[in-house]
């Protein structure tokens, strides 16, 4: 397992304490402990607020990070990862979970609502440096992985996307360059493929037809990254 507090866990208290005054920092963050050395890594936007979680953390009153390990039991685990046990299962593969943001919300149009003011894009932005971190990490050239990207802001916030490998690197936010590969039919980062998809669950998940493509496309990525 990578230790993913061990990386972030100063970084990400030194920010809320940078905005502790605001609204949006009132309750600790929280961020997955370790992700495991190989296998699928699914990236989502932030953590959700439940109203028994938002009850528990006015209680505790104390804004450092919470730190949360998977148990990789399908009876135990939140709901949400559901899909990826059957991603995984369907693929054969380990996986993983992270969200580029650290702030509790559960209604993502007040997650993207903070990029209308220069503060909350100042927010934003530092939360994007820190996981920059885990995925500069995560993401090894020689050992290539597969990303599924599950959430339309987190995409944005990854970096550009390219038909040919650019001239200029990009700034745009964590700052990745993904280029179009036509052997994999999907975007390519240092080797690594990403796959940018709908929601898994949810009111607005992926329809099953475009699921079952999903999954078939990871194993055939799977099987050209292992030729």
């Amino acid at each position: 397992m990578i230790n993913i507090e061990l990386l972030v866990k100063e970084k990400i208290n030194a920010l809320w304490r940078e905005f502790e005054n605001e609204e949006y920092c009132q309750f600790s963050p929280n961020s997955i402990a370790e992700i495991p050395n190989d296998g699928l890594i699914f990236i989502g936007i932030n953590p959700s607020m439940t109203d028994k979680v938002k009850e528990r953390l006015i209680e505790k009153n104390d804004i450092n990070c919470e730190f949360h390990k998977l148990t990789y039991d399908v009876n135990v685990d939140y709901r949400y990862f559901k899909k990826f046990f059957d991603v995984a299962e369907k693929t054969g593969m380990n996986w993983g979970h992270m969200d580029l943001l650290y702030n509790r919300e559960t209604n993502q149009k007040k997650v993207a609502g903070l990029l209308k003011t220069e503060r909350g894009k100042d927010f934003i932005y530092k939360q994007c440096m820190i996981s920059k971190i885990v995925l500069d990490e995560l993401i090894d050239e020689n050992k290539p992985r597969i990303f599924v990207v599950n959430n339309t802001l987190a995409r944005k916030l990854l970096g550009q996307y390219h038909t040919e490998k650019p001239i200029n690197k990009s700034v745009h936010w964590i700052g990745y360059d993904f280029v179009w590969n036509e052997d994999f039919g999907t975007y390519v980062y240092k080797n690594n493929a990403f796959f940018f998809t709908s929601m898994l669950t949810g009111q607005r998940a992926l329809d099953n037809g475009s699921y079952k493509r999903l999954i078939w496309h990871i194993n055939f990525v799977k099987n050209k990254q292992s030729e």
